[in-house]
């Protein structure tokens, strides 16, 4: 605090000395500049035309033109300018209100606290009143004391949970990480990792959270949070009827009261809707299949229909239709290879991409 006032004195000091000095100073009005412009240029002109380097008729049309322009420099002059004492006011009234705001509101009494002071103190009230510190300083105060429990997968599991509430999502999975290292039987290490890299990937669980919710649910079939986001999992995946089943266990396991009741409600509702709209796609996709194969029936010489009618399948998650089809295609193709592969290949690329 001290090294802001100190800092605030000299920035008042330093607007003084310049305003100071800029009030002194005694610069051309533009008036007088616009005049040593004229006449150096009238000069200028009589000087040429004196050499038969510029017609005398020429040269007094630019000295009329340049006296208009020098008439309205004094019309504009004519105007009465701010006051610069207005400024330099001013510049003194901000100097000292900063200052002012710095005694009033911050706390120039108490001595600089260096960041290193700081973390001391943090790790102090976390031995003390761990509940009245805030997320971050609790997790920087807990990585202090890596050193005597690092060996601790409880520690690390604290130390992660603690920066997940602080928003901190990849040092935390760093965390979780180091529990399963260190207690790979552990689900919970294995499930908190999972929920880390998922918000990390901003609510989307990717390949390693995937298999880190997996883990956890091998060793403990009754892990919350593993089966909360791998009903996300199956939600996203389509699976709808295996979402809600497991939305329904997590559902019984937590107590009326639990929070947590109203999110899996919550998730439920959207799940229904995803359902219903999932539904209604499918059912537009199988009318055109359905199209789609009879007139493939009739005509099956047309490379975009087979490529359509296998991205259909695809979507559909049809794994029998689509074995019928690259069936249909091998023996179609025979003799035609390059055209079956191009067929498979236009079936991968997504719509509207040909």
């Amino acid at each position: 605090m001290l090294l802001f006032s100190l800092t605030a004195a000299l920035v008042c000091a330093a607007l003084l000395g310049l305003a100071v000095a800029w009030l002194r100073r005694t610069p051309d009005s533009a008036l007088d500049q616009a005049r040593q412009r004229y006449e150096a240029f009238v000069a200028d002109l009589d000087r040429r035309v004196a050499a038969g380097h510029a017609d005398a008729a020429l040269a007094r049309e630019e000295k009329t033109e340049a006296a208009r322009a020098l008439l309205r420099v004094e019309e504009a002059e004519a105007v009465t300018p701010v006051d610069p004492r207005i400024g330099f006011a001013g510049a003194v009234v901000i100097a000292v209100a900063a200052l002012g705001l710095s005694v009033f509101v911050g706390k120039p009494d108490l001595p600089d606290q260096p960041y290193a002071a700081r973390v001391e103190a943090w790790v102090e009230t976390l031995n003390t009143a761990p509940e009245t510190l805030e997320a971050k300083p609790a997790a920087v105060a807990l990585q202090q004391l890596s050193a005597k429990y690092g060996d601790k997968p409880a520690y690390w599991l604290q130390l992660g949970q603690t920066q997940v509430v602080a928003g901190d999502y990849y040092e935390a999975a760093q965390a979780f990480k180091r529990v399963t290292q260190l207690a790979p039987e552990a689900a919970v290490g294995w499930s908190n990792l999972g929920e880390a890299l998922t918000l990390l990937n901003k609510g989307q669980s990717n390949g390693e959270a995937r298999a880190a919710f997996a883990e956890a649910l091998t060793r403990d079939g009754d892990d919350l949070t593993a089966l909360y986001y791998s009903a996300r999992i199956l939600t996203t995946d389509g699976r709808y009827e295996e979402a809600r089943r497991l939305y329904g266990v997590v559902q019984s396991r937590l107590a009326a009261d639990d929070g947590r009741q109203q999110t899996v409600a919550a998730e439920i509702a959207a799940l229904d809707q995803s359902a219903q709209t999932a539904a209604t796609v499918q059912a537009q996709i199988g009318g055109m299949v359905a199209g789609l194969e009879a007139r493939l029936a009739k005509n099956p010489e047309d490379p975009d229909g087979w490529a359509r009618l296998l991205r259909s399948y695809r979507v559909l998650k049809n794994v029998e239709g689509e074995k019928r089809v690259l069936a249909t295609l091998d023996r179609l193709y025979a003799d035609r290879p390059a055209i079956a592969r191009d067929i498979v290949q236009r079936a991968d690329r997504p719509v509207g991409a040909q």
